[in-house]
């Protein structure tokens, strides 16, 4: 008897060993080598030009566009749901189609799937800019893994391969692109964090003809760590503050947060835990010297709350638009679209200085 269980346990010993060592494996493959803190890996940094691009040519006004793409999962969606390829290919034509007709210079664009499996394995960065014809493209990684095991059960829910990340699309040339790494919610297990999405800010510098440099910056930050999100709205604040101050700038993108003035600050019926009676990530970005917010600034009191999110019934605004070293914003609207994402779009424009 003793022997038998001494040979039970070596047994045992050793399928452990295995299962363990095959996990490690598993993992190693899954997270595809690819570190959200390093700038320098493969695929943080992508740049695309359509053959034959060509600068466009400034017009009296500069007009932008900040809208967060779902994945292309349309709108009441999750980014942890599947959606097949006819799916995702029908709401990047309904947004492609509202970008167009409103003719922007510049598109800032939060979440967007390179080939992944959630999103039917389409390119959405070359659907937009292909179908948007806005010659020039970069793209910076905020999640690349080979196989990600969520939702937990059952297995075929899995989403698979993720790749994805933020754009910046422009009829400008870009003269340079950057990722800046936004840290992780602390709070998160450390494992969690490996296979969770590492967010960035993205910097880009555009070449205007006969204008000269205009910088951008697109961001994302975090939308359920408060304290992690105040931390990105720091480090936004410090790239924007080491940025040219005789350059123009706009910064653009989704906030996770709402105005100080918000009609409604908690009790979402979409998100009944988020809350944000005392959060200070918009008050941090709006410190910086000169930058002025399209609604909050330029049309103060406005008595419409020009709320983006969700975007089929919108509750609050999460999306914001800032600019420095142009002139006063000359129009200013967030866009009635329900169907293709799960924001809506905010659109300005703005007069060259």
């Amino acid at each position: 008897m003793v022997r038998r269980m001494g040979t039970l346990l070596i047994v045992l010993g050793v399928l452990a060993a295995l299962a363990v060592g095959g996990f490690a494996v598993f993992v190693r493959w899954a997270l595809a080598d690819w570190d959200g803190d390093d700038p320098a890996a493969e695929g943080s940094v992508v740049f695309r030009e359509l053959v034959g691009a060509r600068p466009g040519e400034p017009g009296p006004e500069l007009r932008v566009l900040t809208w967060n793409a779902a994945f292309g999962g349309g709108a009441g969606k999750q980014p942890t749901e599947r959606h097949t390829k006819g799916e995702v290919l029908a709401n990047l034509s309904s947004l492609a189609r509202r970008v167009a007709a409103l003719k922007p210079d510049v598109v800032f664009l939060q979440e967007v799937d390179r080939p992944s499996d959630r999103s039917g394995d389409v390119d959405q960065l070359t659907v937009l800019q292909d179908t948007l014809g806005l010659p020039y493209a970069c793209f910076v990684t905020t999640w690349r893994v080979r196989y990600l095991p969520f939702p937990y059960w059952p297995p075929s829910a899995h989403l698979g391969r993720v790749w994805s990340g933020q754009a910046v699309l422009s009829r400008f040339p870009i003269g340079a692109c950057r990722r800046v790494a936004l840290p992780q919610p602390p709070d998160n297990p450390w494992w969690y964090n490996r296979f969770f999405l590492h967010r960035a800010a993205q910097v880009v510098a555009l070449d205007v003809p006969g204008r000269g440099r205009l910088n951008v910056v697109n961001v994302h930050a975090e939308a359920f760590s408060q304290a992690s999100r105040e931390e990105h709205a720091r480090l936004i604040a410090a790239e924007v503050d080491r940025l040219p101050a005789d350059q123009p700038l706009v910064v653009a993108g989704d906030l996770n947060t709402v105005p100080a003035d918000a009609p409604q600050k908690l009790g979402f019926v979409d998100e009944p835990e988020t809350d944000f009676t005392t959060d200070q990530t918009l008050a941090i970005v709006r410190a910086v010297e000169g930058l002025r917010e399209v609604f909050l600034d330029d049309q103060p009191g406005h008595p419409d709350p020009q709320l983006t999110f969700p975007a089929e019934k919108p509750t609050r605004r999460l999306d914001y638009i800032f600019a420095r070293g142009l002139g006063a914003s000359t129009s200013r609207r967030v866009v009635d679209e329900a169907a293709a994402s799960d924001h809506r779009p905010i659109v300005a424009t703005y007069s060259w200085k």
